[in-house]
This record gives structure tokens, C-alpha cells and sequence, in this order.
């Protein structure tokens, strides 16, 4: 088959990779559809962070038994165990003892995907995995990587994390089969500086011993099948070179804070997009809010992130004043024509932190909004709202828990960077899907 992608053109564009960042990885977590995977993708990476220090774990999702599928010396379980040997082979050759390897023993060429019988058994045994690793970084197969299992591995990975309620890991997607068998539909546009090389060449004999551990996939050792499959010369080659090849796409490792026409594409096809007038968890979480703040009646306020003013209407029988800004205008109409009779409502289009507002307050709320910045423009927005919190003055804070790949933070990281602080806490609830921290201005 050929290959869709120019692959020279392709890594012509890579840039190099921040090896300074790499040093600050403390535990990293390599997910493997089939032993030969970690050796061809990311052997070299992998030996360049055994040697900084970094607590590495490989995950190898499939039993390999389908390589050599008409095979009777090698029937599936003496396969599946061979190859079981291999990769511990090939990781002792890293420095790795078969106690850094969790093998998931999927079916081999039919790993269930997102919605299959089975995904979520292994969905919830990698959350519960990731949560025991707490990985800083994490490498899995590039998402559209034209193989099922590698697919497959790449929505497991996705579907754990989004139930894990880990601090968002970097993700780096490493290419198998992307340079011999992707049809278009396989490829990706990539943003600049998305594709980023690193040089292995210190280690690149113990990357070709690492690869050749898999001897049932690189000789003839099984030799009656004549079907089986075999790394070719070709297909080694391109990875037995100077450079190792990663995708660190901003799909999943956003660095910026999401703007203003990302919001607007949004609710330019859905007025409420996110149910905040029909959802009963949306109606139960305002409900949990409003009773977690201090009763008085504050005579200046401030929600950011307004939104559509379902939560705002709430808000407003407990304030004289109230501020609600958001950063769509789409949005703030709705949220206007909600409100229209309701005189202590003030309305303002902006982000934050460039246009937090000039008062003081007595009560801020950030619901559902801080892990949509960066993290400098959150510890700006931080300094801001501390700044501008009136002495005995509340903050609020209602995030979502989950991981979002849009997002370039997470909930629990929001809430963690205030409790960083000189606020104190008064009140903490943790649900299923969110959490509320109530803070207060001594």
C-alpha cells in the first residue's frame, strides 16, 4: 500500500523538542497497542528519561496473539506469551524490569473501541491506573495511526482521562503506521511547531536492540506461517534514524486560553449549548451553589462567565449589584434579553484577565470558566480577583471535574490555584462531576 503522506516533507517540519521540559517529568506513562510498538515509536525517548530519572510505565493494551494467526507451533496463547517475553526483553534492554509493565490482554486486532463490549472495563482499569501512575506526561499512538488497535488505544486513553480527575498530563502521539499505510483521510493539519523531533542519537544502538528483542515480528523464527506479518527492512528504517517523531497537537495540549470566537462558533449553532435552561444536573449544580454561599445580601458582585444568565438570575435576588461579564456577545444578548426587567444586573462583554473589572466586590463567583485560560492568564486573573475581593469578601468556585482535551486546564487545577493562596477556605463539596469551593478574604 502507499502511503498517503510524504513522510520526508513531514518531518522536514518538525521542530526540536524542549529537552529542559522533559527534565521536569517525574512519572510518564507509554500506552502500547502490541509489543514492538514502544520499541519502533519511542524507544529512544524512553531511554533518554530512564536516564533523567523519570518513573516510566508502559501499558500494553493487546495480547499480540494474531501476528501469525495460522501458525501451529504458535498457536494464540503461545504467541501471546512469546511476545509477552519480548517486550520485557526489549525493556530490560532500557533499564526496565517486567514490574514497570501492565499488560490489558486485549483481543489482538479486534481491541474494543468507544461503545464496544468490553471498552469500558478497560476504560475504567486504566483510570484507575493513571490515577495510581499520576503521569506528568503521557505517549499513545497518534490518533488516526491507520491500524485499529492503535485507534482503539488512542479512545481508550481519551475516555480514561475524562473520568480519572488527574492534573492534565502532556500528550504526545507517536506515529506507526501513519508512514507506510495513511490513506488522506488519515492525516491531519498540523499548526506549526506541532510536530517536534528529538535527537536519539546517543541512544540509538539501545533503540535498534530494543526492536530486534522482537524477534517473532523482525526474523523468520515462526516459519509456518507464511501469512504472518514481519517488520520489513522499510518499515524499520523509519525508525532507526537519528530523530524520534511526536505530535504534541494544542487539540490536547492547548497552551492559550480559549477565545472569544471559539465561544462565538459555539453558540452561533446552539443558544444553549451546554443545557443550562433544561439540564437537570445544570439545575441541581445553581441549586448546590446558591446554598453554599454565605446568606446576606451583597451590595456589589461579580460573575464571571455569565453565559446565557441562567445562573445569573439566581445570583441577582441575593446582590444589590451585581456585574455579569462574558467573552460572547451571542451569549450576553441572550443573557440581556433574560434579564432586561432586572435593574441589578449590569452587563459586560470582555475576558478575562485584560478586561476583569476596575470595582471591589464582596462576592465573585468563576463558574465554569477558569480552565478555559492558560495558566498564566489564570494566576493573572488570581491576583485580580484577590486584589479586587473586599475584606470578608467571598469567592466562589463551581468547576467541571473531567478532563476536556479543549481545555488547557482542569477543574481541580483551578480550584487548586486559589486554594494556593491567602484566601481561607469556609466551605468544600466534591460531587461525581463537579466540585464547589467556597473561599473568604480575611
Amino acid at each position: 500500500m502507499h502511503s498517503a503522506l510524504d513522510k520526508n516533507l513531514f518531518w522536514s517540519t518538525a521542530v526540536p523538542m524542549d529537552k529542559q521540559l522533559l527534565r521536569s517529568i517525574k512519572s510518564c506513562v507509554v500506552l502500547v497497542p502490541h509489543a514492538d510498538d514502544e520499541s519502533l515509536g519511542c524507544a529512544g525517548l524512553m531511554a533518554m528519561l530512564k536516564e533523567m530519572g523519570t518513573k516510566l510505565t508502559v501499558i500494553l493494551t493487546t495480547d499480540g496473539s494474531m501476528s501469525h494467526p495460522n501458525s501451529k507451533k504458535y498457536p494464540a496463547d503461545r504467541l501471546a506469551a512469546l511476545r509477552l517475553r519480548e517486550i520485557i526483553n526489549a525493556m530490560e534492554i532500557l533499564g526496565l524490569s517486567d514490574k514497570e509493565l501492565i499488560h490489558y490482554d486485549a483481543p489482538d486486532a479486534r481491541m474494543p473501541t468507544k461503545g464496544e463490549k468490553g471498552f469500558s472495563d478497560l476504560r475504567d482499569r486504566l483510570r484507575r491506573d493513571l490515577i495510581n501512575l499520576s503521569p506528568d506526561l503521557l505517549l499513545v499512538p497518534y490518533e488516526l495511526d491507520p491500524h485499529c488497535d492503535h485507534r482503539a488505544t488512542f479512545q481508550l486513553l481519551i475516555s480514561a482521562l475524562e473520568i480519572a480527575h488527574i492534573l492534565r498530563p502532556i500528550i504526545l502521539e507517536y506515529p506507526i503506521w501513519l508512514y507506510e499505510n495513511a490513506g488522506l483521510e488519515d492525516l491531519t493539519l498540523l499548526k506549526t511547531g506541532e510536530l517536534e523531533s528529538l535527537d536519539i542519537t546517543p541512544y540509538l544502538k539501545t533503540k535498534q536492540l530494543c526492536i530486534y528483542a522482537h524477534r517473532s515480528q523482525t526474523t523468520q523464527l515462526i516459519d509456518d506461517d507464511p501469512d504472518g506479518f514481519i517488520l520489513t527492512d522499510k518499515v524499520i528504517g523509519n525508525f532507526i534514524q537519528q530523530h524520534e517523531y511526536f505530535l504534541k497537537r494544542k487539540k490536547l495540549n492547548p497552551e492559550d486560553s480559549l477565545s472569544s470566537a471559539y465561544f462565538e462558533e459555539i453558540y452561533s449553532s446552539d443558544q444553549d449549548p451546554w443545557g443550562f435552561e433544561t439540564s437537570t444536573y445544570e439545575r441541581d449544580k445553581y441549586r448546590n451553589t446558591i446554598s453554599k454561599i454565605p446568606p446576606n445580601r451583597y451590595t456589589s458582585a461579580l460573575e464571571v462567565g455569565c453565559s446565557i444568565g441562567v445562573l445569573t438570575a439566581m445570583l441577582s435576588e441575593h446582590c444589590v449589584k451585581l456585574i455579569a461579564m462574558d467573552i460572547s456577545e451571542t451569549a450576553l444578548s441572550v443573557a440581556k434579553n433574560r434579564l432586561k426587567n432586572n435593574h441589578a444586573v449590569e452587563f459586560r462583554l470582555g475576558a478575562i484577565p485584560e478586561d476583569y473589572p476596575a470595582e471591589s466586590f464582596d462576592l465573585i463567583i468563576l463558574s465554569e470558566v477558569g480552565y478555559y485560560l492558560s495558566w498564566n492568564d489564570l494566576r493573572n486573573c488570581r491576583k485580580r480577583i484577590l486584589g479586587s475581593l473586599k475584606e470578608k469578601g467571598i469567592l466562589v468556585l463551581v468547576h467541571w471535574i473531567h478532563f476536556v482535551a479543549d481545555y488547557p486546564l482542569t477543574g481541580d487545577q483551578v480550584h487548586n490555584c486559589f486554594l494556593d493562596s491567602d484566601l481561607t477556605s469556609i466551605h468544600s463539596s466534591r460531587y461525581d462531576d463537579y466540585r464547589i469551593d467556597i473561599l473568604q478574604k480575611r
